[in-house]
């Protein structure tokens, strides 16, 4: 598949795995018409494995992750699953580590489409394919579109609420105290620095 490019699906239930050199963190968001999110329980990853119809897989380190559709389980109103993909390292970009996204039939494993996005450069995440209903008719189209702030920029833009991580709590200044050794009166400098 090349940018831009769709095939239509011959499996009601697919899976889309993105492997590269490193470790990626793949995830799914499912849109309604509008494309956003109806509430952040659309949004499919890791730490939030299932959704109506959409199931994030782990390759455990050792398979590439996964984001299975069942479209017949897909809830009315959603019209479209985005598949995103970001370097597991902070601050990682794609750069040199292109991806490549196949999509499977999930039933038998056969091999359905495969996309590579070109020239890849400063992007942190990437929505790399989106899987979507048009005129009865599930569909899958190859994307590639990068951002620079991550994966929290993508999800940002699809709906999803984002927390920040709250600022780090500013430490209230620290006065350095410095002892003052008064001599006794009528002593020496010397004798109040022994009598101390």
């Amino acid at each position: 598949m090349t940018p831009g490019s769709n095939i239509p699906l011959s499996a009601a239930r697919v899976t889309v795995d993105v492997a590269a050199p490193v470790r990626l963190d793949v995830s799914g968001l499912l849109l309604t018409g509008d494309g956003k999110v109806r509430s952040d329980d659309d949004f499919i990853f890791y730490n939030q494995p299932t959704g109506p119809g959409v199931t994030y897989r782990s390759g455990g380190g050792t398979a590439p992750d996964a984001i299975v559709v069942d479209t017949a389980a897909v809830p009315p109103g959603i019209e479209k699953i985005v598949v995103t993909a970001s370097p597991d390292a902070a601050g990682q970009s794609f750069q040199g580590i292109e991806p490549t996204t196949t999509i499977r039939n999930a039933d038998d494993n056969s091999v359905l489409g495969s996309f590579t996005p070109p020239q890849l450069g400063a992007e942190t995440a990437l929505v790399v394919v989106e899987i979507y209903l048009r005129n009865g008719v599930w569909k899958a189209r190859a994307v590639g579109q990068g951002y620079a702030n991550g994966l929290a920029g993508i999800a940002t833009d699809f709906g999803v609420s984002v927390e920040e991580p709250a600022p780090a709590p500013v430490a209230p200044p620290t006065r350095t105290v410095e002892a003052r050794v008064a001599a006794p009166v009528g002593g020496s400098a010397a004798g109040a620095g022994a009598a101390a």
